[in-house]
């Protein structure tokens, strides 16, 4: 457990007549840490997500689309979810240019080789091509303001715990008190 005392020191707490250093400020800094990192992970996810999910509607807004065929699938099976395709699809730009670009994120649609799909793709930079799937990303609409006032709730709580705020008021009532010793 650590150095025994026979005397008391600051920072030592009194377990069987000996009195031993008190880790609990460091466990509250690794605690604390952990909380603020994974918070960031979690607003950090939810911006990503979005960004792609904004990407593919101003595709379809301001990008260029063509007919195109599935020319090769790279699969991924994942036996705990679901299974994931990435084809590589051969289109016609609207220059008349063929080209061959693998999609840029994969899907949960099935595609077979010799399929047709829709795909989008940049003018400007052709090897960004995506497939037109609108389900693709629709988690990022409907989880967005969880991920991120989940994420927000758990830096804010991870920077109140280290800084020491033990209670917070608001609205006339307590909302956080984490002054309670849950040893005693």
């Amino acid at each position: 457990m650590g150095r025994a005392f026979s005397r008391p020191g600051i920072g030592h707490r009194p377990i069987g007549g000996f009195y031993y250093p008190d880790m609990g400020l460091i466990g509250k800094v690794i605690g604390c840490i952990i909380m603020i990192g994974f918070g960031c992970a979690l607003v950090l996810n939810a911006v990503a997500g979005m960004k792609a999910f904004l990407e593919r509607i101003w595709l379809r807004v301001r990008g260029n689309y063509a007919t195109a065929t599935v020319v090769d699938v790279d699969v991924v099976e994942d036996p705990d979810r679901y299974t994931r395709y990435t084809p590589t699809v051969e289109f016609v730009t609207r220059r008349g240019e063929r080209r061959v670009e693998r999609v840029l994120y994969a899907t949960a649609n099935e595609y077979g080789v010799g399929d047709r799909v829709r795909v989008f793709y940049r003018p400007q930079d052709l090897t960004q091509v995506f497939v037109a799937d609108f389900s693709q990303g629709l988690w990022a609409i409907l989880f967005f303001p969880f991920l991120v006032a989940g994420g927000l709730t758990m830096v804010g709580l991870g920077v109140l715990t280290m800084i020491g705020v033990d209670q917070v008021h608001f609205g006339g009532g307590l909302v956080l008190d984490l002054s309670r010793d849950v040893s005693e």
